[in-house]
C-alpha cells in the first residue's frame, strides 16, 4: 500500500496536441490535476517530464498551471529513467513508491515502468491518468505493466491510500477535491 512518506509523482509527457487527443483526453487531463493537487497537500515530492518539447509542444496549460513552482526535465528517450536527470532526482527523493501518470500507456509510461521496477522501486501507474491514442494501446500498456510487476491504481485509491483514514489531518481537503 501507497505510503504518505515513500511516495513520490511521476508526470510523464502530457503535452501539445497529444495530450488532446488520446483516448479520454479530457478525464486524462481532470484526473491528473487532482493527483496533482492531492499530492501538492500531503506534500509528495513531484517530478515532471516533458519528452522532446520542441517537437511535441509545452504540457497542457491544465497540467501545467498546477506545476508553475517546478521546472520540467527534458528527455529524449523513451523511459525516463534512461535520463540520467530524471533518474538522479528520483534517487534523491529517497522514496520507493512511485505514482505514475501520463502518455502514452503503451511506450513511454510503460518503458519507464518497466525500468524503475526493475531499479527496485514499486510503480504505482494510475489508470484514470495515464492514456494513449487509442483504447487497445492503453490497455494493451497496462497488462504490460502488471506483467513486469507495476502496479494498476485509480486516482480515488491512491489519495485514500496515502490518507490511511478519515482521521489524517488532510482528509477533509482530500475529499472537497474528489468531490
Amino acid at each position: 500500500m501507497l505510503s504518505v512518506n515513500d511516495t513520490q509523482l511521476v508526470i510523464l509527457d502530457i503535452q501539445g496536441k497529444l495530450s488532446q487527443i488520446v483516448y479520454k483526453s479530457e478525464e486524462i487531463l481532470r484526473q491528473s490535476h487532482l493527483l496533482i493537487q492531492g499530492c501538492k497537500l500531503l506534500n509528495i515530492p513531484i517530478i515532471w517530464v516533458e519528452q522532446t518539447p520542441e517537437k511535441l509542444g509545452d504540457t497542457n496549460s491544465i497540467i501545467a498551471t498546477s506545476l508553475s513552482e517546478l521546472s520540467p526535465i527534458k528527455k529524449y528517450t523513451f523511459s525516463a529513467y534512461r535520463n540520467k536527470d530524471f533518474a538522479e532526482r528520483v534517487k534523491a527523493n529517497l522514496r520507493p513508491q512511485i505514482l505514475l501518470i501520463g502518455i502514452e500507456t503503451h511506450i513511454c509510461i510503460y518503458q519507464t515502468a518497466y525500468d524503475l521496477v526493475n531499479a527496485g522501486y514499486e510503480v504505482f501507474v494510475v489508470a484514470d491518468a495515464v492514456s494513449s491514442r487509442t483504447v487497445e494501446n492503453r490497455n494493451i500498456g497496462l497488462q504490460m505493466i502488471i506483467q513486469t510487476q507495476g502496479k494498476i491504481i485509480s486516482v480515488e485509491g491512491a489519495l485514500f491510500s496515502l490518507l490511511k483514514d478519515s482521521q489524517h489531518e488532510k482528509f477533509r481537503d482530500i475529499a472537497k477535491l474528489i468531490k
